[in-house]
């Protein structure tokens, strides 16, 4: 037991080195020597964890996965479900350094997927793990009667995730005109459009929180 928890760890240690080399030197940079050196091991050390690049990139996206999860995760939980879908989608954009990173990375792993199968197979996994947390909140939000209830909460998540996806491609490439206050705007302008407006009881409620 000790030496598979040993095992995980080393693992663990090499996708947080990866994370670290991407957000650095971009997906260019990703080697697997490179790698290797940042966590302060030789490159056997590392092939004997990760065969290729590719197992390598798949194990930091895990570990960007598990910085990112528990702050989307908290941020779903606020009593009025809209004010939480709200508070959901900002976490994800691009308005701190550390999510910058992140976007740096996932750009990264993008430009990957379209030419790596494998690659792409976790990328489509992700995609789905993420259009389902947003339209379980949106369905939370039609059961409280905040959003009407022949939406189709799916659509709208794939739509929404869209969105992001555009506002953090134009964030990163440099765009000086999606400052992090339009950024949410343009959220809650498209959550306006297909989920209707915010009552002002879930305005209240989400100042408060």
């Amino acid at each position: 037991m000790a030496r598979q928890a040993d095992h995980n760890e080393r693992r663990k240690l090499f996708a947080a080195a990866a994370l670290a080399v991407i957000a650095r030197e971009g997906l260019e940079g990703l080697t697997m020597r490179e790698v290797a050196k940042e966590a302060g091991f030789t490159t056997g050390a590392l092939t004997h964890y990760f065969q290729s690049k590719d197992e390598v990139l798949i194990a930091a996206s895990e570990a960007g996965a598990d910085v990112v999860r528990p702050e989307m995760d908290d941020a779903a939980t606020g009593a009025s479900a809209r004010a939480a879908l709200q508070d959901l989608l900002y976490t994800v954009l691009p308005t701190s350094p550390g999510m910058k990173a992140q976007w740096r990375f996932w750009m990264a792993f993008w430009e990957r997927a379209a030419h790596s199968p494998q690659v792409q197979r976790v990328m489509r996994e992700r995609y789905f793990e993420y259009t389902n947390r947003v339209a379980t909140v949106i369905r939370r939000s039609q059961e409280q009667g905040e959003t009407a209830r022949d939406i189709d909460a799916d659509r709208v998540a794939r739509e929404i995730i869209a969105l992001i996806d555009g506002i953090g491609v134009q964030v990163m490439i440099g765009s000086r005109k999606f400052s992090n206050a339009v950024q949410r705007q343009y959220v809650d302008d498209l959550l306006a459009v297909r989920l209707g407006p915010v009552s002002e009881t879930t305005s209240r409620a989400h100042a408060r929180s």
